[in-house]
């Protein structure tokens, strides 16, 4: 487990009990009833940024209001073991923006596990300075992993635009394992010049310490995917023989961001013994698969 820096905020007393429910270890308990054998088929779901917009006029201008609503009823239609969310489901991790963010969970009547990736976003700042106490309190652990169906799924926290050389060292232990490996976390490493890398001032491009590290590691450790957030779109990559997917299409505004695959979507992931697929679902109710042939990064 990985050291607290911060101290754990004081908060609403209603709002614990209202987040009690989606709670880490509540829904990893959850998903502990649905086990699966090693190799037997099973499915996950993955939904990108939420947060609806900090300002009325990105809303305005790169929004439509309900997208994450409706894209997290449809999740609930499909026969998924468990939803992942990629960070960012609060403008500002604020009480009242979290308060607002488990109502819509209630309100949508989520049954399956859903899961958490702490985004920048998720923060007291999204941008510069700032802790994540209130989503660690509400929420539980920001670096964690947990094992389905002979898999190790690993959520890295990378919401401060960094990976630490604990954090580092973590997942070499983590990833010290037979099984599948399977990894989710907010930012892109910004080595690989995904969507936006240039834009630096913003952090678009994603984290750039440890980035390279992080990806080797990833590579030695023959890890099958990587999904991250945080761009507002959707790409795939491969790199090193890993595969980075982005999804960053769960209801958040869709601002330029230097591609032209922008558009509200989620993933449902099958997991076989022949590999992993990705199914791609749109806002509009249209669907393709993600082919599995190799990426290739331009030069």
């Amino acid at each position: 487990m990985l050291r607290r820096r911060d101290p754990l905020p004081r908060l609403p007393e209603h709002l614990g009990l209202l987040a009690r429910p989606w709670g880490l270890d509540s829904q990893l308990s959850r998903l502990s009833g649905r086990k699966r054998l090693a190799g037997e088929d099973f499915a996950f779901a993955v939904l990108g940024d939420a947060e609806p917009g900090r300002f009325w006029l990105w809303r305005k201008l790169f929004n439509r209001p309900g997208v994450f609503r409706e894209q997290l009823s449809a999740i609930q239609r499909h026969p998924v073991d468990f939803t992942v969310q990629l960070g960012d489901m609060v403008s500002r991790g604020l009480p009242r923006h979290y308060e607002r963010f488990f109502r819509e969970l209630h309100g949508v009547g989520v049954e399956k596990p859903y899961l958490t990736v702490c985004g920048n976003h998720d923060r007291s700042n999204p941008h510069g300075g700032s802790h994540s106490a209130a989503y660690r309190a509400l929420l539980g652990r920001s670096n964690y992993h947990f094992d389905h169906g002979g898999v190790r799924f690993v959520v890295l926290d990378s919401s401060r635009a960094r990976v630490t050389r604990l954090q580092l060292k973590w997942l070499s232990l983590v990833f010290d394992t037979g099984l599948r490996k399977v990894v989710f976390t907010h930012m892109p490493p910004a080595l690989l010049r995904l969507w936006g890398g240039g834009a630096t001032g913003r952090r678009m491009g994603g984290f750039r310490r440890n980035a390279e590290a992080f990806t080797n590691l990833a590579a030695q450790a023959r890890v099958e995917r990587v999904y991250m957030g945080h761009v507002h779109c959707f790409g795939v990559q491969d790199y090193k023989g890993v595969r980075y997917v982005l999804s960053g299409g769960g209801g958040s505004p869709l601002f330029p961001c230097g591609s032209a695959d922008k558009f509200h979507h989620y993933l449902t992931v099958s997991v076989t013994a022949q590999g992993l697929r990705e199914r791609v679902h749109s806002l509009d109710g249209s669907s393709f698969e993600i082919p599995a042939g190799k990426v290739v990064l331009p030069s």
